[in-house]
């Protein structure tokens, strides 16, 4: 009973919370009123629903470049409605799962030193006003951080009590739940390419962001989510998965992988490779022990792949796309070849077949058009290709009678393959791609002819296929994006970036306060942004902003960014607008200087978050300086139209002088031909609603830029301690599991591997949402199965002598 009205207890408290939180909150009330009772109502229906809804929203659920709010945020109300729904269905619900004892002690341990952390960066307190929780500065900072560990433990009982026995629903739901978030923050990617650089334009600079408004500021938000959340599509490719789940999961490997290397981030191709690295060991290292794997058919599996990527690699140097694709159909028609069981009847009809295909692909290239422009290599490929495709679909799908036949189809066509993916490479390359080629034909006719062998060297099962299909998605991301100009040059300047790292992480322990608490305990929770503001040792200031107050006026406080070399990065105040081209458009604002160098730029630009392009730039008339507020006026002439892809167009605003601050008020965005006010809190009267800021380059300011320095500077030794401790515990369990044959456990691993890697070279835990997965990802992947109590009847005294009385009678 007491269970029971502490937890419906929790779930009111959380009620009220969401409710207060909600009356805040700057958006439409009725429609967030009908989206959380809607899944409040699922909760209590399925309160195991919450294992798929929060993983998969947590990544996507960001409003802030629209609303202006990043201390409370959509994912606090979501959480929020899923510990009050939640703790009430619970109910006297006994969990059937919990963590080890020593995962307990260790996460004591950790939230202990968060908690210490986050008073020491609150304290001493400082009243409240409009810059408490709009500001990265503000001592209430560390309040932001601390819902990164704070939700996790009390999303504890929940996760406990819907896990279901044995963890069941681990596997059932939250995996999937981990692999929406991956493929929607991936489509995120996508989209974000298709509407900027464009989808396949890997010579720019430009690198997403997707939907984490955290990177305003610089991060590595989206990296450490990718790395996390990746390692989980093995789970929907392994252990001979059902063929829709199989699919899903080769989309989302894609997916994955093309949004991973395409934020061309060095971290992110580390924790790639790391995750699978550990998934490869453990995997194997089970299977070894298991006797179901040989180390001989390990390695040689292994070198396979390397030579097969290498030779691609040749192909695609000068053949491109083109010879790459055509590249891979062969070696995949040979591969099919190679390990399919039917005997082929009828030799004399296949080489009769392949000897028609070899003419008919040599009179196209002989005879067809020589135009850069023509279809003639393709038409050539289509045809062996067409071949091809048939053979498999017999393989696959036909009559038992006719398969035999699909394996004489893949041997005529191999032969024309060969020569059509020549021609395909000569078309786009030139003679210079023949050499690429070449190996790949070398490659791919050995592989066939292994059919030959009096055992070939695999079977075409469903293992193979799925390796296979792997290893194709695999090759056909990494390798084009690998060879690009931009990846080239990123890896170029690892060593004069790896510099600058290790020289500001040096730095940002210098600014730690030199006294035994601050050494013990850390500087407290959130405060590196303030720290850096005033303590950084050379004398740089970075971009500020603030809200200040006059009597019965509230206006925003742009102070000017001062750098060590030369002008740096401007922080930027953004809004969404809707503003069409062809239209006229005039801004106004007040402004007030003690300096004639402070002026305001604004400008209309096609803007996701922290890369503007094709800017409108407001034209403003010379204003005089002047003591106290004055109102400038500006035309707008917008020349950019949102792109084909929803580009979004957003107003920035920021102080141009580098010397003084300048102070803005009422800025007002009018169409002229209608009167229509296109701005919202103009006047700043409700400080951040609305408004965002950015430091497009300058990122050093506001983040650490390494886990383990951030959590020293933060937490002090004793954090440090506690982290390690809570890392070995956890990872000593998942890795004893995972030799023992747990996928579920080595992909866990995987996942927290992955995001360690991206944290050697930038923060984390500043943002919530990335803590909050690294947390529920550790505590999933460590729970065991809870004793069950045997509950024995207690008898009254002399109940015994009372029934046998009873029976005599």
């Amino acid at each position: 009973m007491m269970q029971l009205l502490l937890r419906r207890g929790a779930a009111l408290a959380f009620f009220g919370l969401l409710l207060a939180a909600a009356s805040v909150y700057p958006a439409p009330k009725l429609l967030m009123a009908v989206l959380l009772g809607g899944y409040m109502a699922l909760l209590l229906w399925r309160p195991q629903a919450w294992l798929v809804a929060v993983p998969a929203l947590l990544p996507v659920l960001d409003f802030a470049p629209w609303t202006g709010w990043f201390f409370l945020e959509e994912l606090d109300l979501l959480l929020l409605a899923t510990c009050a729904a939640g703790y009430w269905a619970l109910g006297r619900t006994r969990a059937p799962t919990k963590l080890p004892g020593l995962a307990r002690l260790a996460l004591g341990l950790f939230v202990l030193c968060y908690a210490i952390a986050a008073w020491r960066g609150l304290a001493p307190l400082a009243p409240l006003d409009a810059n408490s929780f709009a500001n990265y500065t503000s001592p209430y900072n560390g309040l932001r951080v601390l819902k990164g560990v704070l939700w996790p433990v009390l999303l504890l009982p929940l996760l406990r009590g819907t896990a279901g026995d044995n963890g069941s629903n681990l596997q059932r739901l939250l995996v999937p739940g981990m692999i929406l978030g991956l493929a929607a923050c991936s489509l995120a990617a996508v989209w974000e390419r298709l509407a900027f650089p464009g989808l396949f334009n890997f010579s720019s600079d430009y690198r997403p962001t997707a939907p984490f408004s955290a990177m305003h500021t610089g991060g590595a938000a989206l990296d450490a989510y990718l790395a996390m959340s990746f390692p989980f599509v093995t789970l929907w490719l392994v252990n001979h998965p059902p063929p829709r789940r199989l699919a899903l999961g080769l989309a989302a490997l894609a997916l994955g992988l093309f949004a991973g290397l395409t934020t061309f981030s060095r971290d992110i191709y580390l924790a790639y490779a790391a995750a699978g690295g550990v998934i490869a060991v453990l995997g194997s290292a089970h299977h070894l022990r298991s006797g179901t794997l040989t180390g001989r058919s390990m390695v040689a599996s292994a070198l396979m792949l390397v030579l097969t990527y290498w030779v691609l690699s040749q192909v695609f140097a000068l053949g491109g796309y083109r010879g790459l694709g055509a590249a891979l159909g062969m070696l995949a028609t040979a591969l099919l070849l190679a390990g399919a069981a039917p005997r082929m009847p009828q030799p004399l009809v296949a080489g009769g077949l392949a000897l028609l295909l070899l003419l008919l692909v040599g009179a196209i290239g002989m005879f067809g058009p020589a135009g850069a422009t023509d279809k003639g290599a393709y038409v050539a490929y289509a045809l062996p290709l067409l071949c091809a495709v048939g053979g498999t679909v017999l393989l696959a799908a036909g009559p038992q009678a006719q398969r035999p036949w699909g394996v004489l189809l893949l041997a005529a066509a191999l032969p024309a393959q060969a020569v059509a993916a020549a021609l395909v490479a000569r078309h786009y390359g030139g003679n210079d791609a023949l050499p690429g080629i070449a190996l790949a034909i070398a490659l791919a006719l050995a592989m066939g002819a292994s059919r030959l062998l009096p055992q070939p060297p695999w079977k075409l099962d469903r293992g193979t296929l799925t390796v296979s299909f792997f290893s194709a998605i695999v090759f056909a991301a990494l390798i084009p994006i690998s060879g690009s100009y931009y990846t080239g040059s990123r890896f170029a300047t690892v060593g004069n970036d790896l510099n600058v790292r290790l020289a500001h992480w040096g730095e940002a322990l210098g600014m730690m306060d030199d006294d035994a608490m601050t050494t013990a305990f850390g500087q407290g929770l959130g405060r590196y942004p303030q720290a850096f503001t005033w303590q950084n040792t050379h004398g740089e200031v970075p971009g500020t902003f603030s809200y200040a107050e006059e009597p019965r006026n509230r206006f925003l406080h742009l102070g000017a960014a001062q750098y060590a070399q030369g002008f740096g990065e401007v922080l930027r105040m953004l809004q969404h607008v809707d503003v069409q081209p062809g239209k006229r458009y005039q801004l106004k604002l007040d402004i007030r200087r003690n300096s004639a160098d402070a002026s305001p730029v604004a400008m209309v630009c096609l803007r996701w978050l922290i890369y503007p392009i094709d800017c409108s730039v407001a034209k403003f008339g010379k204003a005089p300086l002047i003591e106290g507020w004055q109102t400038i006026t500006g035309e707008l002439p917008v020349r950019t139209a949102r792109a084909a892809w929803g580009a979004p167009l957003v107003l920035e605003l920021y102080n141009r002088s580098h010397k003084a601050p300048l102070e803005v008020d009422n800025v007002s965005l009018v169409e002229l031909d209608t009167g229509r006010e296109l701005l919202r809190n103009g006047s700043f009267t409700d400080a951040n609603d609305f408004w965002f800021f950015s430091s497009d380059r300058n990122h050093m300011p506001w983040h650490v830029k390494n886990f383990a320095v951030n959590q020293l500077f933060e937490l002090g030794w004793a954090g440090v301690f506690a982290t390690a401790f809570l890392l070995l515990a956890v990872g000593a369990r998942l890795v004893s599991r995972g030799l023992a044959g747990d996928s579920y456990a080595a992909v866990c691993l995987a996942s927290l591997t992955g995001c360690m890697m991206v944290g050697l070279f930038d923060s984390i835990t500043d943002v919530p949402r990335l803590s909050i997965v690294f947390l529920l990802v550790a505590m999933a992947g460590s729970l065991k199965a809870a004793r069950k109590r045997i509950r024995v009847k207690r008898q009254r005294p002399g109940a015994e002598l009372d029934a046998d009385a009873a029976n005599l009678a």
